[in-house]
């Protein structure tokens, strides 16, 4: 059982912009974010996910995905959204790079995701367990609205 906080984003006060370029995810971007997933040791993304879901995702436009690269060409820091709808997205696979982290490239991702979806009228949530993650999220304006406690199942 893992206790999760249930934030939401209504306006963009708080959101940061930076001098990082962002790109939006193609369909041919999917294998080298999923590597970026792999790498990331909170996310059990060998059970649920795969370079095809990724791609699947990009291509039916069930959500979308900004992210960093480096000059190597690997994706160093991500954010998707999932669940969008007419009215709201909800924010998902948040990651950075250990050797990349405390540099301020989640905050430039995740604004410039969020500043679009709220450009569309969208509503944005998520959820988050790891303190230093909701840190960020709480500087971006996210407010906490509630506490959920979901069970996950283990391999």
């Amino acid at each position: 059982m893992r206790e999760m906080y249930f934030c939401e984003l209504k306006d963009n006060l708080s959101l940061k912009t930076g001098q990082v370029t962002i790109k939006l995810a193609t369909p041919d971007d999917a294998e080298r974010i999923f590597d970026l997933l792999l790498m990331i040791e909170e996310f059990d993304t060998l059970n649920r996910n795969s370079a095809d879901h990724v791609r699947q995702k990009l291509e039916d436009q069930s959500g979308r995905i900004y992210f960093i690269e480096n000059e190597k060409k690997e994706v160093i820091c991500t954010a998707q959204t999932a669940a969008e709808n007419s009215k709201s997205a909800m924010v998902v696979s948040v990651a950075t790079r250990k050797d990349y982290r405390r540099q301020g490239l989640m905050t430039q991702v995740l604004s410039k995701l969020c500043q679009d979806l709220l450009n569309e009228q969208k509503t944005l949530c998520l959820f988050y367990d790891n303190p230093e993650a909701g840190a960020v999220y709480h500087k971006l304006g996210f407010k906490t609205i509630g506490k959920w406690k979901m069970i996950v199942r283990q391999p």
